[in-house]
Parts: structure tokens; sequence; C-alpha cells
């Protein structure tokens, strides 16, 4: 897929993920390509898209080494217990080179997944995984 039809599909997984959790899982999130030179941010949606770009360097030092393309198969994910504001919460493989990175700005991940909602709120993110396993994202 394109990353306009990923960046549709991306708005629509996150906000049935918010109508079952109530409230916002993500309220934030990036498309980001990572080549020999770096990483590049092609699409953000959230609230804060000035501060997300400014901040986006050290936020991804996390992850540098887990975010490796050579060892990161298409519909890899993960979250991060210890997010916490500006910091990612979780990310998916989403095409190569290509990672969705999520965001929670209010909580971290631990206080997300500790709401009993989060157990029917969590197929919606499955489904966004694999749907790019069965169409991955092409630049």
């Amino acid at each position: 897929m394109d990353t306009a039809t990923a960046k549709e599909k991306i708005e629509t997984a996150l906000n049935r993920l918010q109508t079952v959790f109530v409230e916002p899982v993500f309220d934030e999130w990036a498309l980001a390509e990572r080549s020999p030179s770096g990483w590049k941010i092609l699409e953000y949606g959230g609230p804060r898209k000035e501060a997300f770009f400014a901040e986006f360097s050290s936020d991804i030092a996390a992850l540098r080494e887990t975010l490796d393309p050579t060892q990161t198969m298409i519909g890899d994910f993960a979250f991060s217990h210890e997010g916490y504001g500006s910091g990612f919460d979780a990310h998916i493989c989403a095409g190569q080179n290509l990672f969705i990175l999520f965001n929670n700005t209010g909580k971290s991940t631990g206080e997300i997944t500790s709401n009993p909602k989060w157990t029917s709120a969590q197929v919606h993110f499955s489904n966004l995984v694999e749907l790019f396993i069965s169409d991955p994202v092409k630049l």
C-alpha cells in the first residue's frame, strides 16, 4: 500500500481502539523510515507535530537497536512499558525499513494495558498488524 492508504488505515484503527477503550490509546503516531543515513518521518498524526519533530531524535534513541531493519520482519511489533510522555509506547514494522511509532502523551503503556478494556481493544491493533503483513507499505 502507499503512504496515503497507510495513514487512512492507521487513523481508522486508532479510532476503533479509542471507541472500545473510551479514550485514546495512542494520541499520536508517525510513519518513519530508517535508512543507513538515519531516520526520516514520512507521516505524522497527532496534536503536537512541531514538538514531535523537534524531540524525535532523542525519543528514537532508545529504539535505535530494537528497530534494526536487518533484524525486523514486516509485522513485527512491540510495546514499551517504560514509554511515557514523548517516548514511544509501541511500534509496528509496516514495510521494508518502515516503522509506525505510536505514543500516548498522557499515560504510560503500563497504565494503558492495566485498564480492563485493553483486552477487548487490542484486537484492533492486531488487525492493523495483520493488514501490514498482507499489504506492506511501499514507497
